[in-house]
């Protein structure tokens, strides 16, 4: 009689809990493990199959936010404004400088702030998905990549409402648009999936090694500052110069205001070379992500 079957024999003889003998013909016939192409395949199948269930998930959230406040949907409007009043101010008294724009700047500093806004809201949002939502995952069976694509949802909710913001103070300041800014959505795409990739990797650590995670919450803060948003690229400071010329940030927020204030295409080849490494980048986020997954939930289990 084969040795493996005669393992088997005596994990039943000796073991009366099912699970035990699940997990004893588990190590001795282990399941193959799906190529990346067939998840991936699995996971556009399941956003089909599920898609009432995100649908419900995104308007349980929306008025979970809102519920509790007597202004609701204002605070979409009036955190922008606020913000850009500060970076207004601090301009109007020379303590920052700006550089030539080719739009006036609280116009500018608005569009670039709601820009920048939406590729770090994307990240927070992902980046929590795990241990926001780590009740549900322990306690139901159902594909998880529907919590990504609900965070999805909601945070481009979230950022057309107050945008429209956007486009009343450009036209308040003198901003022809031309049939170029039609294409304004498309180019967040870039800024969404990287902002996506860099959650599902995070949202990894936020379970097992939260310090990593907060360093990197900080760090995303400061790459603000290192991205013309509150001042141009052409900024005067030597080494800042050089920072925003290599970082690809600079191209990928870039692009889309020009192309919603200007009609022109920012460095479209430098562009074109970021929206590839944001792809690269976010194949290589899943894939780490669907591996390491299984594990972290394992963490919140036993947490």
């Amino acid at each position: 009689m084969p040795e493996e079957i005669i393992g088997i024999i005596l994990v039943i003889l000796d073991k009366s809990n099912k699970s035990d003998v699940l997990n004893e013909l588990t190590k001795l016939y282990p399941q193959p493990r799906p190529s990346f192409i067939g998840q991936c395949r699995t996971i556009l199948k399941n956003l089909q199959s599920y898609s009432f269930f995100t649908y419900q998930l995104v308007r349980i959230s929306m008025l979970k936010d809102f519920k509790r406040s007597y202004i609701g949907l204002l605070w979409l409007f009036i955190l922008p404004i606020l913000s850009v009043i500060s970076w207004i101010m601090l301009n109007g008294a020379g303590i920052i400088e700006p550089g030539d724009s080719a739009i006036p700047y609280p116009a500018y500093v608005l569009l670039s702030t709601s820009i920048w806004g939406f590729f770090v809201g994307i990240y927070q949002s992902t980046s929590n998905v795990l241990r926001n939502r780590g009740n549900m995952i322990t306690m139901a069976h159902f594909p998880h990549e529907v919590l990504v694509m609900e965070k999805i949802w909601v945070h481009l909710i979230r950022f057309t409402i107050p945008f429209f913001i956007n486009l009343l103070v450009l036209l308040f300041f003198g901003i022809q648009f031309t049939w170029v800014a039609l294409l304004f959505p498309f180019t967040l795409l870039p800024l969404l999936i990287l902002g996506v990739s860099m959650g599902l990797i995070i949202s990894l650590f936020r379970v097992v090694a939260v310090d990593i995670a907060q360093l990197f919450d900080r760090g995303i803060g400061f790459l603000m500052f290192l991205t013309p948003v509150i001042y141009t690229d052409e900024v005067k400071i030597a080494w800042l110069s050089k920072v925003v010329a290599y970082n690809p940030l600079t191209y990928l927020v870039g692009f889309s205001r020009d192309v919603l204030t200007q009609g022109t295409f920012f460095e479209p080849a430098t562009y074109s070379l970021c929206i590839l490494l944001s792809l690269i980048f976010f194949f290589f986020a899943l894939r780490i992500f669907l591996v390491a997954e299984p594990k972290v939930i394992e963490r919140l289990i036993g947490s």
